[in-house]
């Protein structure tokens, strides 16, 4: 007989609603990213078809829900637990549990279907330890696929729960060897209403063992409901107590943003259902249409640079694949990854070319992107599909598989981290030089002011941020002027010249001297007022211990209302970093207000003009959020 199944703690660790899994994937986009990357893990490539994952809103009466009056008795008695033990029985546990009695109570429950074809389905038993319905259902938080398709964490199984209201996700596959029907539950850890003895925070509908201790899937057809029958190979994935206000549109526009390029090479078809009924279908025949509709879509409901950076990308980036530069990619070869491809697309003469390029590797799922300001109006596309660089890259991925970076590798030794920021390093200097010469001059012989580039940031850091590169407003084609975008509010200017002219605060100028060059203490006419000491390291002798710029590399750009900086050092370094401005009668200090260590959180303690105790380990990018009594865009540089 079915029931739900919560297995006794038996001394074990209480476990809380916040599950962490969970929570990781809450943002809106989760749901059709995860169910989609892992419907292309389980692809019957053999079947020679796309896999196709169907998305189908259904209100379910309630009576049909399997186990609803004992699930609903099971939540209640975990509500009046955790609840007992919060301050005044309030948080967003309460919320939650309000929600699910509302859910289980009403007269129909919203389920989200999330069916695929040309599968595999859940293969395996139940005690099949590497086979997909074992990792699915039984085992969490276990490396999967490495490589192979887009999970590697073992994680992203959470993410149709992160979009239940009751935390429950009900399961029904079909494989070559039968079916399988289970419900799994998160919940917290409860005393269970039937014995009263404590439980773990995991259920499942199943077929419980007679001793109290085990289960078994349902593999029954005579026990699983006609509506949850699955009738060809493959998985139904229902999302229990579903609630979207615009599900379709968040679905579509997630799958086209994310799987564009799997779509494009007919390795993935998405479609969405109602009643019984495809609606809506994007394939391989119609993504072009359904990508420029989406963009659409996004452009009246985002703010610009939420568009910029997703499907006024998006709609690019799929150009790039289909009609690349002179009919096909760049290609080099990288230690590691093998032969890895660009694929660009420019025109001159289309102001909404994003400027931005994009990283995937073999499952063709985007992974991130950046902007440039080498090019202007291009979109471009990097791809790494062998073996050996698939495999490495998703080491590289963390759970949400949104960057590759040697911080999400797992056990990794130094020299080996080492060894993937130089092939990442290698990845974004293919970039940079494919741009160069797609531009055709290198980047020295088109610098007209002198040192510029120590204060613009290089095309590998804050590369997230929307003011990558000098300017971020279109101008013409390449002109041996630099061109910038003027970011001080309330609005926005191109400023055209050899050097930028801006009224400066009312300060203590240093004049003759050069970026980098020594500023001494003093009294300065500064905002904010009054005589200002150094906030550096004190040395017997009284004299600050300033970082320099023959030891520390340095980055800054305007980032709204802040400055963010990068730091860099091949050595250890610590000491106060110096700040001034670059005007055109030489250097100026600046009012320094706040600064944070991103890395960190913390905050550092600031005097004008220094940031003091900055700490820098060799190789190691250190980035700070400042910002700056000041009124006026400002160049900064490092003094000493």
């Amino acid at each position: 007989m079915a029931e739900w199944f919560f297995p006794k703690l038996s001394g074990g660790e209480e476990h809380g609603l916040n599950d962490a899994g969970v929570e990781t994937f809450k943002k809106e986009d989760s749901l059709a990213r995860e169910t989609c990357q892992n419907i292309g893990d389980v692809w019957n490539q053999d079947c020679g078809e796309p896999a196709i994952a169907t998305f189908e809103l259904v209100q379910l009466p309630s009576e049909e829900f399997p186990g609803r009056d004992q699930l609903s008795r099971i939540i209640e008695a975990c509500k009046e637990f955790v609840l007992e033990g919060l301050p005044d029985g309030t948080g967003n546990e309460a919320k939650f549990f309000e929600n699910a009695k509302a859910l289980l109570e009403a007269d129909q429950i919203p389920l989200l279907r999330i069916g695929d074809e040309n599968t595999s389905g859940l293969i395996g038993g139940d005690g099949d330890r590497q086979k997909p319905f074992y990792r699915l259902l039984k085992l969490q938080g276990a490396s999967s696929q490495q490589g192979h398709g887009g999970g590697t964490y073992g994680i992203g199984q959470r993410a149709p729960f992160a979009h239940s209201g009751l935390r429950t996700v009900i399961y029904s596959s079909r494989t070559p060897e039968g079916v399988a029907f289970i419900a799994k539950s998160i919940l917290a850890s409860f005393p269970h209403p039937d014995h009263g003895q404590m439980t773990q925070s995991k259920g499942w509908w199943c077929e419980a063992g007679d001793d109290g201790e085990s289960w078994e899937t349902i593999r029954d057809t005579a026990m699983i409901p006609d509506r949850f029958l699955r009738e060809k190979i493959g998985t139904d994935l229902w999302v229990a107590g579903f609630q979207s206000e615009n599900w379709e549109q968040s679905v579509r526009h997630s799958v086209l943003r994310h799987f564009f390029a799997a779509i494009e090479n007919n390795q993935l078809i998405v479609q969405l259902a109602s009643c019984g009924e495809i609606t809506s279908r994007i394939d391989s025949t119609n993504l072009a249409d359904e990508l420029s509709k989406a963009a659409d879509e996004a452009r009246h409901i985002q703010p610009i640079h939420e568009y910029k950076k997703g499907l006024g990308s998006t709609f690019y980036f799929h150009k790039a694949i289909t009609n690349p530069y002179d009919g096909k990619p760049f290609t080099r070869k990288i230690a590691q990854l093998g032969e890895v491809k660009l694929f660009l697309i420019r025109d001159t003469k289309n102001k909404e070319m994003p400027d931005r390029w994009a990283t995937m590797r073999k499952p063709r799922i985007i992974v991130e992107h950046f902007g440039s300001g080498i090019l202007n109006r291009f979109a471009a596309v990097l791809i790494c599909d062998t073996i050996a660089g698939n495999k490495y890259l998703a080491q590289l991925e963390g759970p949400e598989h949104n960057r590759w970076h040697d911080e999400e590798t797992r056990q990794w030794t130094p020299s080996q981290k080492r060894e993937a920021r130089t092939v990442l390093a290698e990845l974004r200097k293919f970039v940079r030089e494919t741009l160069k010469e797609v531009r055709g001059a290198s980047m020295e012989e088109q610098q007209d002011i002198p040192f510029l580039g120590r204060y613009l940031p290089s095309e590998d850091e804050f590369e997230d941020e929307e003011a990558e590169g000098a300017a971020s407003i279109q101008t013409e084609d390449e002109s041996e002027k630099e061109t910038g975008v003027r970011r001080s509010r309330p609005k926005r200017e191109i400023v055209q010249g050899i050097a930028r002219k801006e009224s400066q605060p009312h300060v203590e100028v240093i004049t003759g001297a050069s970026p980098g060059a020594k500023v001494q203490n003093g009294t300065g006419n500064q905002p904010g007022g009054g005589n200002h000491s150094g906030g550096g390291h004190q040395t017997e002798a009284g004299e600050i211990q300033a970082l320099s710029p023959n030891d520390v590399r340095f980055r800054a750009f305007r980032s709204g209302d802040d400055y963010k900086m990068v730091l860099e050092s091949t050595h250890n370094v610590s000491g106060s970093l110096h700040l001034v401005a670059v005007g055109e009668a030489g250097l100026f200090r600046v009012d320094v207000v706040e600064a944070l260590d991103e890395s960190s959180g913390m905050k550092l303690h600031v005097q004008p003009s220094v940031i003091s105790e900055v700490l820098l380990e060799a190789g190691i990018k250190k980035k700070l959020r400042v910002r700056i009594n000041s009124e006026s865009n400002l160049v900064l540089a490092m003094g000493e």
